[in-house]
């Protein structure tokens, strides 16, 4: 069988460049094609489609997009290649958008909307185009109907942020796909000097975004995945037991009928930096936060047994410590306070109940509550990220499921993830940050 770049070039009347070769000859069943704007990835799909299809008659493809448009263009990128290879084609009867080879062969092209693609079976390949920009429950949607053919399964697009499938195909190792990038540099049809008119147009995020295959976090995202990894590379193995020199910080975030209540500690600690005060010559000390566990409690769990929950983490935990402080959004629900100031074991603590609020400042409510401004939590959180005053050991307990959220969140909170240890953690963070101001913040000739 003639490779479907050479069979391109010959029949087709279309010289692939390297990258569009390299994605035409792959064989992988499962391919990830991350490419630059205007770099040609939906002519090389349309042909290597077609390429396929004529080589096994009677075969099914089926072609998506973000909407109908997008797989529509694909489609007519086929369209086009079987007027060129004077074929007679016809339309599906059941499916207005499609193109039936004379042998047998079909292609059918859908939008990408999960709930409508179902009751296809058994498809020769299935072609996400614009892979990044498309609803990302379609590819569970679609994968089962190469079961029975053991079919292939392409995703095409230009990068979209790093919260969306696409972005883990193209960045998660040992995952089973074959990932090819097409940067615009090695595109022999976009020039230097477009190149670089369009990066002094748009500034380096976006024009490595949508020339050089770079996954840029998007707008809303809240905190960047390098951000995120960087928090996990910081963590060096502190002494256990700590010897009751550290504070434990734990917040807890009660959850409504659809959110779990999730409890968050972290270990605030002060240690001699490697640098010295130029005007005391002292070392500087360095305050840090050392995520110590992080817990999603069941849906429907009983909040009156919230205290047992509390107690059972901090007996878990190294210490002793020399104070432990706890803070709860519990907005309308003074009863689980009151549980928690009257348990004997947690009594002991200081408790701060909050309620957070849309507000520009903190407030103090009825209840002795603490009116906390969302924007001013999630600023503190993003400070002690991007300060590198936050570790999140691999080891800690829930850290996977609070990395999965961290990397989900939107600052309009509209991430499809749940958000409540996010929460958690933001409230844990503000708190120390309330309490550990000047060590966090320190004022220039403090050690």
């Amino acid at each position: 069988m003639q490779p479907a770049s050479a069979w391109a070039a010959a029949d087709l009347g279309f010289t692939p460049d390297p990258r569009q070769a390299e994605f035409l000859d792959q064989a992988h069943g499962r391919i990830a094609f991350c490419t630059s704007r205007q770099s040609g990835k939906t002519q090389a799909a349309a042909a290597k489609a077609l390429h396929s299809a004529l080589t096994y008659p009677g075969t099914l493809y089926l072609l998506f997009g973000p909407v109908a448009r997008q797989s529509g263009n694909l489609l007519h990128r086929i369209r086009t290649f079987c007027q060129l290879l004077g074929l007679l084609t016809k339309s599906d009867p059941d499916h207005d958008n499609s193109v039936v080879l004379p042998n047998g062969s079909r292609f059918v092209a859908l939008p990408g909307v999960p709930d409508n693609v179902r009751g296809f079976a058994a498809a020769k390949a299935v072609i996400i185009d614009e892979a990044a920009f498309v609803d990302d429950r379609i590819y569970p949607a679609v994968s089962p109907m190469l079961a029975v053919s053991n079919g292939s399964l392409w995703a095409l697009s230009t990068p979209n942020g790093q919260t969306n499938v696409f972005y883990e195909l193209c960045n998660t190792a040992a995952n089973g796909w074959a990932v090819l990038r097409s940067p615009a540099v090695e595109c022999p049809r976009i020039s230097a000097e477009f190149l670089a008119a369009e990066r002094a147009l748009h500034g380096e995020n976006l024009f490595a975004q949508e020339y050089e295959c770079a996954f840029v976090s998007a707008a809303l995202q809240f905190l960047d995945r390098a951000v995120i990894a960087r928090a996990r590379q910081l963590y060096q193995p502190l002494p256990s037991p700590c010897f009751g020199f550290n504070e434990l910080f734990i917040g807890i975030d009660v959850g409504k009928r659809q959110d779990h209540t999730a409890i968050v500690a972290l270990e605030f600690s002060l240690s001699k930096s490697a640098d010295r005060d130029p005007v005391t010559y002292a070392y500087r000390t360095q305050a840090h936060l050392l995520l110590r566990s992080a817990e999603s409690l069941p849906l429907g769990s009983d909040h009156l047994d919230l205290p047992n929950r509390v107690r059972a983490l901090i007996a878990s935990l190294p210490g002793p410590y020399k104070r432990i402080n706890l803070i709860i959004d519990a907005t309308g629900e003074s009863t689980l306070i009151e549980v928690l100031r009257r348990d004997r074991a947690l009594n002991q603590y200081p408790l701060t109940p909050v309620a957070i609020t849309s507000g520009h400042q903190t407030t103090l409510l009825a209840g002795n509550y603490k009116g906390l401004p969302r924007p001013d939590l999630l600023t503190r959180l993003r400070t002690a990220f991007g300060t590198d005053r936050i570790s999140l050991p691999s080891a800690t307990p829930g850290l996977a499921e609070l990395e999965r959220e961290l990397i989900a969140f939107r600052s309009d909170g509209q991430q499809p993830e749940h958000d409540d240890l996010v929460f958690a953690l933001a409230l844990a963070v503000w708190l120390a940050f309330n309490e550990k101001k000047s060590d966090f913040f320190p004022e220039p000739g403090r050690r």
